[in-house]
């Protein structure tokens, strides 16, 4: 009997694909298994199996499976292929597209195209071309790969000449896998068997009297262990001896010291020690935490709606320690890896080594061993803390997720695909593993409060700080007036400024926040006008003073600094606008004598960049923190009495429909970063609308009234959560033909949906990486519709496909995309 896998392939294809496998390859494998199989003429990728039939395919031969990579356990769970099958329905997404989103990348292995040479005659040599008779002797040390004979022959395009090759018999192609994970192994040492008795000892003690280091490192491992028979860390024994690694080699090849290598986990966690101090819960605290317990009897999702600083960590920590009392694992989502520091830093302090962490500032040999870790149920992944993509562990009792910060955008998935949301996509893997969900905001989203109020989710609030300290005194500074009246220097009024220097005559702290990282958004020729453009994408460059470079923010294009205009050739270029980079030279001239930082995307690339600037500054070792988003988002600085806004207009006039309810969460969000223990803290925004209703609503700290608002224009126009949206984006590198492709899908649609659709048009920033984009919007009001507008986007996409006109434009469909 024949039997068939049908697999799931790391490449955005519409459908599973078919192989065949034998009868003792059957009994090895079950869904969710790793193979790798031949795709093409050549390639063969690592895929997942996704079934296990006897149907063979109808409209091609199936080729038989290459390899069984998992042979003693499935690197993927039941509970993980449940997700996925999921998020391909709801999101629109591909299979493929979620397995790369998914996998360390060290599971899914790729073959590489290698080329070797075939032996040849004198006469075939001779009649090589240059290119082809350097190419053939590089292969006689060894075969090449593609880049490496690009490089060699200086070409463009490789295969056309190496296609030649294979006709004429000088070269042939194979493809190779390489196994991408690499362990980490660690020199351990101890004192050769021979000399644990006593004459030996004695004799050898003797022998290194004349040298002392040798002799130093002898006794220290004596002292680690007086049997000697123990390994011990080499990197550690040498270090604590203050002896050289040539002192430790000099007695492996006297035979003194054997060595032997040993895996090890790479640490992932800075060193912090488990403390017996536990804080006690406050009265409001207490009663929140049995309010959450009493509402998970009923519902399965909670809301927790608690103020800046009320101690909503605590509460988790106390319903984390719940969970694992009755042994079940917990999921801590946060939005931002610059969160993970200070959360981890507290939850190790309380729970000690049941901790780990996973994010993408991790390379992929860590990602791997934090995955292995938990697929083997390994004592130190009981809480797990990751931003989105650790929803996609392969977790083995989860109980519990936490989703903190649960309004926030960074939560939502844009590019690549798929374009998920976390919350939302927590919330149904809770209900698939039968796990509960605490959703945590002090500003939660308009659907989560909606869904809190209509009774979908269950709803705890916190209305008071912990220790009964008041929310932060909120005051707006008038641009307009500070600019008529002469009171301005430079991005600062003269109100900031007295403001952060009493602040700094306390010794307290201050964040300033700026949302635009680089010097300048803006360089412009004072001559005639002209701003430098990328040459990819309808923006300016910005001004990096670091790098002394123009940069584009959108595909990284950058140019170095010009000294005269390109347009007209004057010396007169200046810079508009302001950036973090500026604002912290700014601060700097102000307060020479002050410790300043910043903290945005340029200045945390590095791995533990985050945790540096972090820790720097909650020892108060700096003084003022600039920044962009990531300085607001539910970090805890004891110190920080003073938040400063230097452009709150910015946020407020963003063309989208969430503009207004997203401008009273960050500025919410900014403010209650100060005052967080002792004194109240202050908040000044600096704004030319200052009687804008957002702004009272912020300065009052009433959620309720931005919610009303919001809730009243949502109804009235059609917006989430009184509907869903779809957006279709479509991108082509020719600006007619993507004019005509966007407006034939449109029509299609049109004719078979009744409801709103809106577009297509061009958005704000028009053409990205040399492609031109359009943007569709379609609103379903009746939740029963949805399903079919989706089957009907598929069926049109799928004719769009045929088109032949259409075949380079490239079409996204986004499910839920704000």
């Amino acid at each position: 009997m024949a039997y068939y896998v049908d697999v799931i392939l790391p490449l955005a294809l519409p459908k599973p694909f078919t192989y065949s496998i034998k009868a003792n390859e059957k009994a090895k494998l079950v869904p969710g298994s790793r193979v790798a199989v031949p795709f093409g003429k050549t390639k063969v990728y690592t895929a997942v199996v996704l079934k296990i039939h006897e149907r063979a395919p109808q409209t091609y031969v199936a080729k038989p499976i290459a390899l069984i990579m998992d042979q003693e356990q499935s690197k993927i769970t039941p509970l993980q292929m449940d997700l996925w099958n999921w998020m391909a329905g709801y999101y629109m997404s591909t299979h493929g597209d979620i397995l790369r989103a998914a996998l360390p990348n060290t599971y899914l292995l790729e073959s590489e195209t290698v080329i070797h040479k075939k032996p040849i005659d004198a006469e075939t040599l001779q009649h090589l071309d240059d290119d082809a008779y350097l190419i053939y002797e590089a292969l006689a040390t060894a075969p090449l790969t593609i880049k490496e004979i690009l490089a060699i022959t200086g070409r463009k395009h490789a295969m056309p000449l190496i296609n030649k090759m294979i006709q004429n018999g000088v070269v042939e192609m194979q493809q190779q896998i390489h196994e991408k994970y690499q362990p980490k192994y660690v020199r351990w040492i101890r004192i050769n068997n021979v000399y644990r008795n006593k004459e030996k000892l004695k004799s050898l003690f003797d022998s290194l009297s004349k040298a002392p280091k040798q002799l130093e490192l002898l006794l220290c491992l004596f002292k680690a262990d007086p049997s000697g028979a123990s390994w011990q860390k080499r990197s550690q024994i040498t270090e604590k001896c203050g002896v050289s690694n040539a002192v430790c080699r000099s007695m492996l090849v006297k035979g003194i010291l054997e060595e032997s290598q040993q895996k090890e986990d790479r640490v992932l966690i800075a060193n912090v020690k488990a403390t017996a101090i536990k804080k006690t819960l406050s009265i409001a605290q207490e009663n929140a935490y049995h309010e959450i317990i009493n509402n998970f009897k009923f519902r399965n999702t909670v809301l927790l709606e608690g103020v800046t600083a009320s101690g909503k960590t605590e509460v988790y920590i106390k319903l984390i320690e719940n969970q694992l009392q009755e042994e079940r694992q917990v999921l801590y989502l946060l939005p931002e890896i610059s969160l993970t520091s200070q959360i981890v830093t507290r939850l190790v302090a309380h729970f000690g080594e049941n901790v780990c962490v996973y994010h993408s500032k991790f390379s992929i040999q860590e990602r791997t061993e934090v995955y292995e870790n938990i697929l083997s149920n390994a004592p130190n992944t009981k809480i797990i803390v990751g931003a989105r993509s650790a929803l996609f562990l392969p977790f083995q009792n989860l109980g519990f997720i936490i989703v903190d910060e649960e309004h926030e955008t960074a939560f939502k998935q844009f590019d690549p695909a798929p374009r998920y949301h976390t919350r939302d996509a927590a919330i149904y893997f809770g209900h698939l593993a039968k796990a509960k969900v605490l959703l945590g905001s002090a500003t939660p989203s308009i659907e989560s409060a909606h869904n809190a109020r209509i009774g979908k989710y269950g709803w705890v609030k916190l209305t008071e700080r912990f220790g009964g300290i008041a929310l932060p005194e909120v005051e707006t500074i008038d641009l307009k007036l500070a600019v008529k009246k002469k009171q301005m220097q430079g991005a600062f009024s003269m109100a900031m400024i007295e403001a952060v220097r009493d602040t700094i005559a306390k010794g307290q702290q201050v964040i300033l926040f700026q949302n635009r990282r680089g010097y300048a958004p803006i360089m412009e020729c004072l001559s005639c006008g002209h701003t430098p453009q990328c040459t990819q994408c309808d923006v300016t460059l910005t001004f990096h003073q670091a790098s002394n470079a123009l940069r584009c923010h959108y595909c990284g294009y950058h140019i170095p600094k010009p000294q005269q205009c390109h347009a007209c050739g004057m010396a007169t270029l200046t810079t508009k606008g302001l950036g973090t980079q500026q604002i912290e030279e700014q601060i700097q001239e102000l307060f020479p004598n002050v410790k300043v930082g910043r903290m945005d995307w340029d200045s945390t690339r590095g791995k533990w960049a985050f945790d540096k600037i972090i820790h720097a500054f909650s020892r108060q070792e700096i003084h003022i923190l600039v920044g962009t988003q990531m300085v607001v988002k539910g970090l805890d600085f004891k110190n920080v009495h003073l938040v400063g806004v230097l452009n709150t207009d910015q946020l407020l006039n963003f063309p989208d429909f969430r503009a207004h309810e997203r401008t009273f969460q960050m500025l919410c969000q900014v403010a209650g970063r100060s005052g967080r223990s002792g004194t109240r803290g202050k908040v000044l925004l600096q704004t030319y609308q200052p009687k804008h209703p957002v702004m009272t609503q912020v300065i009052n700290h009433d959620y309720e009234k931005m919610f009303k608002t919001q809730i009243e224009e949502r109804t009235n126009y059609a917006y989430p959560p009184f509907c869903r949206l779809i957006q279709i984006t479509f991108k082509n590198k020719n600006y007619d033909t993507l004019n005509t492709a966007s407006q034939w899908f449109t029509n299609v649609i049109t004719q078979s949906y009744s409801g709103p659709v809106l577009g297509p048009v061009f958005p704000a920033v028009a053409r990205v990486r040399n492609l031109y984009q359009k943007k569709l919007m379609i609103k379903i009001k009746n939740k029963a519709d949805r399903a079919e507008v989706k089957d009907l986007l598929i069926r049109t996409y799928i004719s769009f496909q045929a088109v032949a006109g259409f075949k380079n434009t490239r079409v996204n469909i986004d499910v839920d995309p704000y």
